[in-house]
Formats: C-alpha cells, structure tokens, sequence
C-alpha cells in the first residue's frame, strides 16, 4: 500500500537505511563509506564515472556556490530525470525547494557542514504515489593551488511497490 507525506513528510530523514532499501541505496552508500575513512570526505578523484558506473544514471552532482549559499544542479542522472519527468540541470536546490516546497538546501547544507551522508525516505515530488530512497553524499572537488570545491552527489533509488 502506498503512503502518502503531507508537505512536512515529503523527505523523513532516516538515520540509517533499512535492511529493505533498494540494493543499489545500499551499495552506493557503502561505496562512499569506503573512501571516508579516517572522517576524511571522499573526494572527485573517488568518485570518477568509470568508479560510479553501477549507479551514474541514478545520480546528480550539486555543486555549492558560497557567494549564493547555494547548491547548483551541474549534472541529472538519467534515471532521476525519467523517474521524475524533470530536468533541473543548472538550477539552484532553493529554486526546487521553492517549487515542491522541500526542504532540499537544508538537507544538502547539513551534508556539506558535518561531511556526513544524509539518508532519506521521500515522496517522488512530481508523482505522490511513488517513495524512494534519497542519498546525499558530500564530495570535495580538489583543484590544484585553489581552494576545495564541494559537491554534493545525489542519488534516488525508488522503492519497489511492495515496500511503499
């Protein structure tokens, strides 16, 4: 049977992923938790296309603006765009909080500042009767003699109908 969220309930943060969540939820997290050892946040060059390849079309890469205080959406993973029938490549996550009435910046914003996944169950925004599993996984962009970039790469994997 399907839940369905109010508006407050469309993204629950979960403190950790259930035994029952997608396999590919569990895996990606599992990818990121191998190269944060030590509290270090993974970085770009652990995080190539050819290491994410099981999951690149279920990802999208925002990339933080510190003169906006801002994520900006640089890539949409494929399966993303097909599960939500949107392509938000460019914009800003305040720009979708403003339109679904999501508190998406501030879930990016407390992965950026503890360096920590965020885990949560969420409502498709574009089709109600859907969940999925959303990760938020904090990445750091190094560039050479210039100050670190961070992204934040995130992946929806929705919940089979049974689970929902």
């Amino acid at each position: 049977m399907t839940t369905l969220y109010s508006s407050q309930e469309k993204e629950v943060p979960l403190q950790t992923l259930a035994a029952d969540a997608p396999r590919q939820a569990h895996d990606l997290l599992s990818f990121w938790l191998r190269f944060a050892k030590a509290g270090n946040i993974p970085t770009r060059d652990d995080f190539t296309p050819e290491n994410l390849a099981p999951w690149i079309n279920d990802i999208s890469i925002y990339e933080y603006h510190a003169g906006k205080d801002d994520f900006q959406i640089l890539l949409e993973g494929e399966n993303i765009v097909a599960l939500t029938g949107e392509d938000w490549r460019g914009a800003f996550a305040r720009e979708v909080d403003c339109h679904f009435s999501t508190a998406l910046h501030a879930s990016l914003s407390l992965a950026r500042l503890t360096g920590q996944p965020q885990i949560h169950q969420l409502q498709i925004f574009q089709k109600e009767w859907r969940n999925g599993i959303r990760l938020l996984l904090p990445v750091l962009l190094k560039k050479k003699g210039q100050k670190d970039i961070m992204q934040v790469f995130l992946a929806i994997f929705p919940m089979s109908e049974m689970q929902s």
